[in-house]
């Protein structure tokens, strides 16, 4: 007996080395200052749609300017994770991937709307630790001149198609809510891959009204917009454009507390627009030399170049701004939350 229980204490021990070696190799990594541990290594910037619309813009133009500032020069690539409007690549960020700073999220703009007013998202916005923004976006609905819609006003007494990607994803979801707040009759086709896609079945003449990103809306339909042949009806944004003076902004369309609490989280989502960050259990260190390294990254005059010639939005922010603001706007108190979570669900579980 005495010999069998010593040497079952001599194979506990050598099962329990490779576990112990595992664990000490893992505080050595964690120890390694960033500059010896990026080095030689592969970054991703995960996103969570096709690389055809501005995600993937963004994320590419970020994927070639960051390497030559952050400690350790580590290859930068960008991971395309299209599913659930973005959720996918939230929760894997979340849920899967290393948290040892090689993985970065370009965010889908509605991470604070999901996760906070979803009952089980699967993450949540303030475990994320932001890096910083690159543009503010500032989204618009048009309708086209075959549609013969000429305000939202047309919306109520006549029924209009509208083409979206999902009906969480705010190329959905702002339609559905101009039908909650105004009493609008406009049919929502979600399941499009990306606001790409969406727009060009809109071009198509397959929907009447869509949602466009306002540079897309100069570049290409400047001069249709200038002869009424492209109609802007709204702007996707918590307060009117500085564009275009008068088009209404949906985050000002709340009547009662409760539309008006759902619309602040809602329009957080365009203020984050084109933001990187990382999750919360990244190393310090790490996380402040990719937010140094996208601070000088924003003073790079190649970087700059490349926005002033593709004539790209650029309205960049700090790491540690949105990182505030973010996680200021994702602590509602609960009764207000359960309020809000309610309208949301009424809002939305018809179309799911």
């Amino acid at each position: 007996m005495r010999n069998r229980l010593r040497a079952f204490h001599r194979m506990g021990r050598a099962l329990a080395l490779p576990g112990l070696l595992l664990g000490l190799a893992s505080q050595a990594a964690l120890a390694q200052a960033p500059d010896a541990f990026f080095r030689g290594k592969t970054a991703r910037i995960v996103i969570g749609f096709e690389t055809a619309g501005t995600y993937g813009q963004y994320a590419m133009l970020a994927s070639r300017h960051l390497r030559k500032h952050m400690a350790g020069n580590p290859t930068v690539i960008v991971q395309s994770m299209p599913g659930a409007s973005g959720v996918t690549a939230i929760r894997h960020v979340a849920q899967v991937a290393p948290k040892d700073g090689t993985t970065l999220l370009l965010a889908p703009i509605n991470i604070v709307q999901d996760g906070v007013l979803n009952t089980n998202p699967g993450y949540d916005p303030a475990e994320f630790a932001w890096i910083g923004r690159m543009m503010e976006l500032v989204q618009i609905g048009v309708a086209s001149e075959k549609s013969g819609m000429r305000s939202l006003d047309d919306a109520k007494t006549r029924s209009f198609n509208a083409a979206g990607i999902g009906v969480t994803q705010p190329t959905s979801l702002n339609w559905h809510l101009i039908n909650a707040l105004l009493g609008t009759k406009i049919n929502v086709v979600s399941g499009y891959k990306g606001l790409p896609d969406a727009q060009l079945a809109w071009e198509r003449g397959e929907a009447d009204v869509v949602m466009m990103n306002w540079e897309t809306a100069v570049q290409r339909f400047g001069d249709d917009m200038r002869q009424g042949k492209v109609k802007p009806l709204f702007s996707y944004t918590a307060r009117p454009m500085e564009e275009i003076k008068g088009l209404p902004a949906i985050g000002m369309m709340g009547s009662t507390e409760v539309e008006k609490a759902f619309l602040q989280v809602f329009t957080i989502g365009p203020w984050i627009g084109r933001s990187l960050a990382v999750h919360s259990g990244v190393p310090q260190d790490r996380l402040q030399a990719w937010r140094t390294a996208f601070d000088a990254m924003l003073k790079d005059p190649e970087f700059l170049a490349e926005i002033e010639k593709g004539a790209l939005r650029f309205d960049p922010l700090s790491g540690a701004e949105v990182d505030s603001f973010v996680k200021q706007s994702a602590s509602y108190p609960k009764d207000v939350l359960e309020g809000v979570r309610a309208y949301y669900e009424r809002v939305t579980s018809e179309k799911r």
